[in-house]
């Protein structure tokens, strides 16, 4: 039995096979950018002086859910719980854009300025469309049936900002960062084991 043949080493090999995966690596973390759109920034909101629309301190039970992109699905705005019949108030001094019915839903919409919009629904109106309105002014009564409400009757509030860009089109933002500070709800830091609280 004769021995195998000797093996003979091309320095050229090695280097080239590096390349060649190197290469297959930047293609590939490349496509991985192309890919994955960014997520849409949220723009900063234009004032921080609005009171909330409900009398007293808001209860958030759906909070605000940006899609990441305009056409997928989010939660446009948040959702207040308050009792049927509850007074909805503007936040802010404005004029009544809209108010009326939307796909079967009483809808209000504010505009007040700057690009800014605020909406409400289900929100029986009080008011007319076009009509002036200052701040705290009564602008309709909070109805039952909003979809995806866990308590007998949530408002849900939105916030839209002009974009000033081609599209014409507004960006969504949270309405809670309109608000004045002391009209912010409170958060409180859950305690943990070893907080020394009882």
């Amino acid at each position: 039995m004769s021995p195998p043949p000797p093996t003979t080493y091309s320095p050229c090999r090695r280097p080239t096979m590096i390349a060649s995966t190197a290469a297959a690596v930047a293609a590939a973390a490349l496509a991985t950018l192309v890919s994955v759109p960014p997520a849409a920034a949220v723009p900063e909101p234009p004032r921080r002086d609005l009171r909330g629309p409900l009398h007293g301190p808001v209860s958030v039970v759906t909070p605000f859910d940006p899609p990441a992109e305009r056409w997928l699905s989010g939660h446009r705005g948040v959702d207040l719980a308050a009792p049927p019949l509850t007074t909805i108030r503007a936040p802010a001094g404005g004029t009544v854009l809209f108010a009326g019915p939307v796909g079967g839903r009483p809808v209000i919409s504010i505009d007040h300025g700057a690009g800014l919009r605020t909406t409400y629904e289900p929100v029986r109106a009080t008011v007319r469309t076009g009509a002036g309105v200052t701040t705290g002014d009564a602008v309709g009564h909070l109805l039952t049936g909003h979809a995806g409400c866990p308590v007998d009757s949530c408002l849900h509030w939105g916030a839209r900002v002009a974009s000033g860009g081609p599209s014409g089109d507004d960006d969504y933002i949270d309405p809670l960062s309109l608000l004045a500070v002391d009209a912010r709800p409170i958060r409180l830091k859950p305690t943990l084991p070893g907080d020394g609280v009882e």
